[in-house]
């Protein structure tokens, strides 16, 4: 039933949890409930997309806890289960799912901190799950959220915890949390900011690379917050950047000319050609090398040189003075 496309899968799995319940007053051996169990009905919860997903996940963490409380180890909650309400809390798109998932996650870190060896301490996904929350929200400040909880991880995972360490989806996630943040111009451009300041913690960590999915949100940003005509010299720079990692497949080629003028493409192209009839296979192998694009070209990934830290600085003094 978790897995379920019946609506009312849920709700049949939080029926059958109760007959082991049931069972195992009656005496009836091996049908006990234990973490996994309540783990997998929170999940069906998660899965149901319900308005009440994340109230119900919530009341099963609730037994859990209390179930704990009277030293019934077998049915504490773990990361998994902490995470799967999260994920209800997300599913169920209700005004206070952000609050709900941060409660929950500040109620996860508590536990770790009073058991070194809790099997609920968050973990990488965990966050990446608070991220998501953050980016689906309406917050008007999400970028600053986003931002917040990024140098979360990496001061935890500084402090020793090896649990938690940003990967290149938490940075993604992150991404697209300050494409989506509106408001006025001077929010935008703090969200802007925000991705540079995320691109350039980038380029200097020599264990993360940007994926096919890193840069669409970085144009995604480009396109919801920056003037093609006031902004050029950061849209120069990102671009640079952008054909650098030869990273470009059909997603972000997409991105760039639905966004960049049909007279910068060509320029940067060498054409004359109509920029909108051009697929992928026909761009500079430079722009593609690194990217996946099915059969006609490409396919390997070819290791990355090395990159240079300064050159977003070097952007943002640029616009500055231009």
């Amino acid at each position: 039933w978790a897995r379920s496309s019946n609506p009312q899968g849920a709700a049949k799995a939080e029926k059958l949890l109760q007959t082991m319940h049931d069972h195992e007053a009656a005496g009836v051996g091996n049908v006990s409930p234990n973490t996994i169990a309540y783990s997998t009905c929170i999940m069906a919860w998660r899965n149901s997309r319900r308005g009440d997903a994340g109230e119900r996940a919530d009341a099963l963490l609730d037994k859990m806890e209390g179930y704990e409380k009277k030293g019934l180890t077998h049915l504490r909650p773990n990361f998994i289960a902490y995470t799967n309400a999260m994920e209800a809390w997300i599913s169920s798109k209700r005004p206070n799912s952000l609050e709900r998932v941060e409660v929950i996650l500040e109620s996860m870190i508590e536990r770790s901190r009073r058991d070194e060896y809790s099997d609920s301490a968050p973990s990488t996904t965990t966050f990446n799950v608070v991220m998501k929350a953050i980016q689906q929200s309406s917050h008007p400040m999400k970028h600053l959220k986003a931002e917040k909880l990024l140098n979360r991880m990496k001061e935890m995972h500084q402090s020793g915890d090896k649990r938690v360490k940003p990967t290149i989806m938490s940075y993604n996630i992150f991404f697209n949390a300050c494409a989506t943040t509106e408001g006025n111009n001077e929010t935008r451009m703090s969200a802007f900011s925000s991705v540079v300041n995320a691109l350039i913690d980038l380029q200097g960590n020599n264990r993360l690379s940007p994926d096919a999915y890193t840069w669409p949100a970085v144009w995604k940003a480009c396109q919801n917050h920056l003037d093609v005509k006031k902004d050029l010299a950061w849209i120069n720079r990102i671009f640079e950047l952008t054909i650098k990692s030869g990273s470009v497949n059909e997603l972000l080629f997409n991105n760039m000319r639905g966004f960049l003028p049909r007279q910068y493409m060509q320029k940067k192209l060498n054409t004359t050609e109509d920029v909108q009839r051009l697929t992928v296979h026909d761009l500079p192998l430079e722009w593609t090398c690194n990217a996946k694009l099915g059969r006609n070209r490409g396919g390997s990934r070819k290791a990355q040189t090395r990159k240079q830290s300064g050159g977003l600085q070097k952007a943002r003094s640029k616009a500055k003075t231009g």
